[in-house]
């Protein structure tokens, strides 16, 4: 490396890295144990989807006001009290004893997430030397699926464990409203109260980061979304709706095909995405950013197919290998293709729309699969989410092809 080369892992860099990891364990904390307390509380399959996608939904409403917000007043302050919001929620968990209550949590918390993704993907724009934005995408979106990688079996066990179950009955004994919940096997409560300190962690760590951007005042007619952003969240919203169907519902499928314990498999999908970016960091620095986004939404239908398609546990290994793969190659590509797009006064707004993708896609198909999964089944839910990817290709494929032709008749 050169010496003109711009330093990429700096202290904010770092920072923002940890905060993120501290962030999203807790966010994980909930995907793979929520759909077992939905069940506790009489909640089926569409259920499961309905108050998960919400809180996406919910996420995708908020951003416009977020993407204001992180320009106008800066996005370490948004940050830190996302995080804190988000801590407060895991916490009351506990105490949502139906569904109703979980209803309005849930709302809550997606305006949390709404707000912290915002701004921590606004936080990496700024950070980020141009010339290496798309390793620093890479190497940013690794915390994600490394708290996916280790959370979601420590999660499982900690919710399922027998020797510390002791510990919950002391713990649901001394605290006021849950003295309904000792009859249940599972430990929510010293789940919920982990996943909130992972969440209070990243507030503090939060407190640490230097505010890299001049804050922009108030326009009379500032716009709500980045019309440069449009095209790359179309993709990415599509990309998404298959994300809900594979986080949320791959253990209620895994226990149909006799696996009681979905949380390697997460393991193995994060050890797929991880090593993916970590290998290929800087290609599409190097030779484009549809070098990695076309191969990624080609191993990520494939995924899709594998995963409806499997006789055996065996098979789901193979299915989340390759939705690894494609996540890692497809996202962090379409995040460097989306900041390319954008001045840096406008990244703040940018982001948010971006991330309305990811939330409108989460969202939606949060809802749709768990419909799917209800009444026809998990088989017919993957099938979808390939046709969702399909999309996302062809929409990809054409929108450059578009722009290369409308790039040349100008020169």
């Amino acid at each position: 490396m050169s010496n003109s080369t711009p330093p990429l892992f700096t202290r904010d860099f770092v920072l923002l890295c940890l905060v993120t990891f501290s962030y999203f364990s807790s966010f994980f904390f909930f995907f793979p144990t929520l759909p077992f307390f939905i069940t506790h509380l009489g909640g089926r399959a569409s259920d499961v989807g309905l108050l998960i996608g919400l809180s996406s939904l919910v996420a995708c409403l908020v951003k416009p006001f977020a993407g204001r917000w992180v320009d106008q007043h800066g996005r370490v302050r948004l940050m830190s009290v996302a995080a804190g919001v988000f801590a407060c929620m895991a916490v009351m968990h506990a105490w949502a004893l139906s569904l109703a209550i979980l209803l309005a949590l849930r709302i809550v918390y997606g305006i949390a997430l709404g707000c912290f993704t915002t701004a921590s993907g606004a936080y990496l724009a700024d950070v980020a030397p141009p010339a290496r934005r798309g390793e620093a995408a890479s190497y940013w979106g690794l915390v994600n699926p490394l708290a996916m990688g280790i959370i979601p079996p420590l999660a499982l066990g900690l919710m399922s464990s027998s020797a510390l179950h002791p510990t919950e009955e002391r713990l649901a004994a001394v605290l006021p409203g849950l003295a309904d919940t000792l009859a249940w096997p599972e430990n929510f409560a010293l789940l919920f109260f982990t996943a909130s300190g992972f969440s209070f962690l990243a507030c503090l760590l939060s407190f640490g980061m230097r505010e890299l951007h001049t804050p922009s005042p108030l326009a009379q007619r500032r716009p709500w979304f980045a019309r440069e952003a449009l095209f790359p969240m179309t993709v990415n919203s599509l990309l998404y709706m298959t994300f809900t169907s594979y986080t949320t519902f791959l253990p209620l499928y895994a226990w149909t095909l006799g696996m009681r314990n979905a949380g390697y498999l997460y393991s193995t999908y994060a050890l797929a995405l991880l090593s993916t970016r970590f290998f290929t960091a800087r290609v599409s620095d190097q030779h484009g950013r549809a070098a990695v986004i076309i191969p990624g939404l080609g191993a990520a239908l494939l995924a899709l197919l594998v995963l409806a398609c499997a006789p055996s546990s065996p098979f789901l290994y193979l299915g989340v290998i390759l939705y690894g793969l494609g996540f890692g190659l497809a996202q962090p590509g379409l995040s460097a293709f989306m900041i390319d797009r954008l001045p840096p006064e406008r990244r703040g707004l940018g982001m948010s729309t971006f991330g309305q993708g990811l939330d409108l896609g989460m969202g939606i198909g949060g809802i749709l699969m768990g419909t799917i999964a209800t009444h026809i089944g998990f088989s017919a839910m993957y099938l979808c989410g390939s046709g969702c990817i399909t999309g996302a290709l062809v929409i990809f494929l054409v929108g450059t092809h578009t722009a290369r032709q409308a790039g040349s008749l100008e020169s």
